[in-house]
């Protein structure tokens, strides 16, 4: 288990705060821009539902629940900001699963993956204009967490990071 220098556990500081933090300071230009998305990178690994108790996983740690902890909740964060704050086709919030692609970290655990360059749907998501008409794909991604658990891990999330959003719509 790795932490950072501010003690948090190296997947949710990289995978989940850090898109939190800078999700709240850009807002307010994403949503003036007229026609924003925002875009957070789930995976179909996403999991570790029991985790959500101990996002920092002290009292049960590995690299892959550590992982699938982190792509749920920013799938719940996605959602929870999509929620408060989603007006298609003038702000949108989407989340998805690029595809498995060959990464260091695929290869350590099963072996490696396809290129790369077959990983499209954040690409399709960024352009297309039907992402511009609707909010808050991906919430399979959530593991069947819903608006009370977004709303906790959400002032969790708020606490760890000291993000400052403004006022839900």
């Amino acid at each position: 288990r790795q932490v950072t220098c501010e003690g948090n556990e190296y997947s949710l500081a990289v995978n989940v705060l850090a898109p939190f933090l800078l999700t709240s300071i850009l807002l307010p230009n994403v949503r003036a821009s007229g026609a924003g998305r925002v875009l957070i990178t789930s995976s179909i690994s996403a999991g570790s539902n029991d985790a959500l108790g101990d996002l920092q996983c002290e009292k049960r740690w590995s690299d892959h629940r550590a992982y699938e902890l982190s792509k749920l909740c920013d799938a719940m964060i996605i959602q929870e900001m999509s929620a408060r704050y989603a007006d298609p086709p003038h702000l949108t919030f989407h989340t998805m699963d690029p595809g498995t692609v060959d990464t260091k970290m695929l290869r350590a655990g099963w072996g490696g993956g396809p290129s790369v360059r077959t990983a499209t749907t954040s690409f399709e998501m960024l352009t297309q204009e039907k992402y511009q008409q609707n909010s808050g794909s991906g919430e399979c991604y959530c593991c069947g967490e819903g608006p009370p658990a977004r709303a906790k891990l959400w002032s969790q999330l708020v606490q760890l990071s000291g993000a400052e959003y403004e006022s839900a719509r």
